[in-house]
């Protein structure tokens, strides 16, 4: 897996639809999110950064395997640490910006959002499972759906 498919780079609508929404509600109301605005960056930007850079890890983990409709189980790279990587990171993301801007909708439209993907991916799993059989299952049972963290210590 050399070369990086386009076609793999992520764009999941429920985060978008919460995005537009989020925005166009603002502009007519704003409403913000009760923390400061320091406190909103200090939390938000980092959190923003990681889930681009999750995100972005896992089109390269994935490299140039087809992802949707693939005959390949990508599971290396950030797949190890989560079988859903690129909505995790986009999940990040979105999140660390309604922090970084502080917006109640966007934090609200996100958690619809998060729990719309959620739907979406256990859907997505039963595909997998039927696709790759006892490879997914046994991938399954050792990654995590959405992130691992490894221990700190053993």
């Amino acid at each position: 897996m050399t070369g990086l498919r386009l076609s793999n780079i992520p764009i999941p609508e429920p985060h978008v639809v919460a995005l537009v929404v989020a925005a166009v509600i603002h502009r007519v109301l704003p409403l913000r999110i009760p923390i400061g605005r320091r406190a909103g960056r200090i939390i938000g930007g980092p959190l923003l950064a990681a889930g681009i850079g999750f995100a972005a890890s896992a089109v390269a983990s994935a490299g140039d395997a087809e992802l949707e409709g693939g005959d390949a189980l990508v599971t290396n790279g950030v797949y190890a640490l989560s079988r859903n990587p690129m909505y995790f990171g986009w999940s990040a993301s979105v999140l660390g910006l309604a922090l970084w801007t502080r917006s109640a909708w966007l934090l609200g439209t996100w958690t619809v959002a998060v729990l719309v993907l959620d739907r979406e991916i256990k859907r997505e799993e039963s595909q997998l499972r039927r696709q790759f059989g006892s490879a997914y299952e046994t991938y399954r049972s050792h990654v995590p759906r959405y992130i691992a963290f490894p221990a700190l210590s053993d």
